[in-house]
């Protein structure tokens, strides 16, 4: 359990997004002098991001549906800070260690944990893994590891336990008396080897004998103290292990919980401070571990006065920089934006790519066939519904932007904006290994279309030039073209049916597409996906297009035909 301890290069992942926590534990960092935040990610939430602060720069830390969904991006992974409710720790926790399975251990936040999961908990992971909780405030090793909201959430001791370690394991039931603690050991010159709030719930998962044994073998440890609570027997076997010699390094104690009341079974503020009997009691567990031979105060202020008394050595953390994290939350960014990838000088087509794949590099075959592409969607006819409505409304009088915007919202999956979704179809029917005649039977069964097959105005008879040549471009550069060839497969099916139900130029784009960015770019699974979520390839449409409809705006405006009127024959009026 010893090595547990010191790992040098510390990586949590936190379930839940409690902010003040989150960047309690990155200020330590910083103050320490990592070069990058132990924090990997942050699961739950909504958003793909949690914003927060590394040093004086602001950061955005990814965030996952789950555990697995994380593990499988390939984030990395020593510790679980576990800052989710009672009624899911354990399941979590269950998780956290099925996806990471050599993982050193967990912080459980929740207080009220059941008595069925804790000991479930303890049963699976409390031989094995270092788990500070339930109902407790985490582990901090100096200079190293800070696991939860221990040793404050702004400031303070925090900073000076992140650059200063100590002789002494600090070992306490309690969250807020570990801090007090911590601060007491401070002011008397000292700084913890390592500190831990076990929990004050019922049934801990690491056991308060663990922890001091976790601390009789660390070289960095020369003595222990320990608070604990009344209610429950665990101090009786830290008594055990001193009596066999199992702990000789001196052990400081103070169990809190002292009262006269003649009432039976007084509970205090704790899961685990009733005590049913004699022998839970205060008073019973300070005899006890005097007897056993460690040093017991009868009151807090002596137990105030032994740790000003005990030996102290400090050492300063090696890098840890001369920073202190502000007593107040900083003040965030309203906007994340990532800074221009091109050169200033590239090609308008290499350049636009490289913001739009957030990528300083793309490759030359990406480029040369996005090039042709909005070439040929420059324009399609003044006919189609976003050049009626730019010309209207350039008739109507209206300014050059007003006119582009109200020919672009009528951009849709009925009007070229189906190069996303004939994308998604193509990339997920190809995944799963899905037939032809099976995505078209699900289609129909659903009601729904196949988006990137059909066109108004071409047909089998009367081909779509673009598409053809789309495609001819496409296998000039690809040695595998599962998705063109798919959606091929498609429409060679579906013009059996009716003949317009052909690949039309939305549907061939987005297959050429995939295979290039795959092929090409080496874009994984999971890019291929976010390109599908945040609409990248709807872009092949509008980019060109905005061109078009300024065309048609400049043409009107050039020939000052008036504001435009629908004849009446046009109408027909039920």
């Amino acid at each position: 359990m010893n090595a547990l301890l010191k790992l040098a290069d510390n990586k949590i992942i936190v379930v839940g997004a409690h902010t003040k926590i989150i960047q309690s534990v990155l200020d330590f960092d910083y103050a320490r002098g990592a070069t990058a935040p132990s924090i990997t990610a942050v699961v739950g939430g909504n958003r793909k991001t949690h914003k927060c602060w590394f040093g004086e720069k602001e950061l955005l830390l990814p965030t996952y549906p789950t555990i697995a969904a994380a593990a499988a991006a390939g984030v990395a992974a020593d510790w679980l800070l576990n800052i989710s409710s009672a009624n899911s720790a354990r399941k979590v926790t269950e998780q956290f260690f099925d996806s990471y399975k050599d993982a050193s251990g967990v912080h459980l936040f929740c207080e009220g944990l059941s008595e069925q999961d804790a000991l479930s908990l303890v049963s699976q992971f409390g031989e094995d893994k270092l788990i500070a909780g339930a109902s407790g405030v985490g582990l901090l090793i100096p200079g190293v590891l800070k696991l939860g909201a221990i040793g404050g959430i702004f400031g303070g001791n925090a900073n000076l336990l992140s650059k200063k370690k100590g002789n002494t394991a600090v070992i306490c039931s309690s969250g807020g008396m570990v801090n007090e603690i911590m601060d007491t050991l401070l002011r008397a010159g000292g700084a913890p080897s390592f500190a831990v709030s076990f929990g004050g719930d019922r049934f801990p998962v690491t056991s308060p004998l663990q922890w001091c044994l976790a601390a009789e073998a660390d070289t960095e440890t020369e003595q222990i103290l320990y608070f604990g609570e009344l209610g429950g027997f665990d101090e009786y076997g830290i008594a055990q292990a001193i009596q066999a010699g199992r702990i000789k390094k001196p052990v400081y104690v103070y169990i809190a919980g002292r009262y006269n009341s003649g009432e039976e079974k007084v509970q205090f503020g704790h899961a685990k401070a009733l005590a049913k009997t004699p022998d839970e009691g205060a008073a019973s567990k300070m005899k006890m571990l005097t007897d056993a031979g460690a040093k017991a105060a009868e009151r807090f202020s002596d137990y105030v006065a032994m740790i000003q008394a005990m030996p102290h050595k400090v050492a300063v953390v090696a890098n840890a920089r001369p920073w202190m994290a502000p007593e107040v939350f900083r003040e965030s960014s309203a906007f994340t934006a990532v800074a221009d990838r091109g050169s200033g000088f590239d090609p308008f087509v290499c350049h636009a790519l490289s913001i739009l794949l957030e990528k300083k590099v793309v490759s030359d075959e990406l480029v040369i066939f996005t090039e042709k592409a909005y070439s040929l969607l420059i324009d399609h006819g003044a006919e189609v519904s976003g050049a009626v409505n730019t010309m209207i409304t350039a008739r109507a009088g209206r300014d050059m932007s007003s006119a582009l915007a109200s020919g672009i919202l009528t951009v849709g999956d009925r009007f070229g904006g189906a190069i996303n979704a004939a994308a998604q179809t193509w990339y997920g029917a190809v995944k799963k290994g899905t037939t032809v005649e099976d995505l078209l039977e699900e289609r129909k069964t659903s009601g729904g279309y196949v988006m990137g097959i059909g066109h108004r105005k071409y047909s089998v008879h009367n081909n779509d030039p673009r598409v053809a040549f789309l495609i001819a471009e496409g296998k000039k550069v690809l040695s595998t073209t599962r998705h063109t060839d798919y959606a091929l497969s498609v429409a060679a099916r579906t013009v059996q049916k009716k003949s317009n139900l052909i690949l039309n130029v939305d549907g061939a784009l987005a297959a050429v597409l995939l295979d290039i960015l795959i092929e090409h770019e080496g874009f994984t699974g999971e890019q291929i996906t976010e390109l599908f979520a945040i609409e990248f390839f709807n872009s092949y449409f509008l980019i060109p297009r905005t061109v078009g409809f300024i065309g048609n705006f400049l043409s009107q405006k050039r020939r000052d035909e008036g504001l435009f009127r629908l004849p009446q024959d046009q109408i027909f009026y039920e």
